[in-house]
């Protein structure tokens, strides 16, 4: 299953309604606990981690290649 998402339509009581991504939310309905990967966390939420590593990353990569111009150019 995929994760569990609100989904808006203005015909429905309330104005939306949820599509379970996990069992627990398929058994027990609305209130019940999400059990999906990620649990509460949020589309938006687990991309900006993602984003955030990636970051962190290019950072790192980038003081590596700086490092290696200041060698080579130590070298020279």
């Amino acid at each position: 299953m995929s994760r569990c998402r609100w989904i808006i339509d203005r015909e429905v009581p309330g104005g939306r309604y949820l599509v379970p991504g996990c069992w627990s939310r398929a058994v027990y309905g609305d209130n019940a606990e999400c059990h999906c990967k990620g649990g509460a966390q949020t589309t938006a939420e687990r991309l900006e981690g993602k984003i955030d590593k990636l970051i962190a990353r290019m950072d790192r990569l980038e003081a590596g290649r700086e490092a290696l111009r200041q060698e080579k150019g130590g070298n020279e």
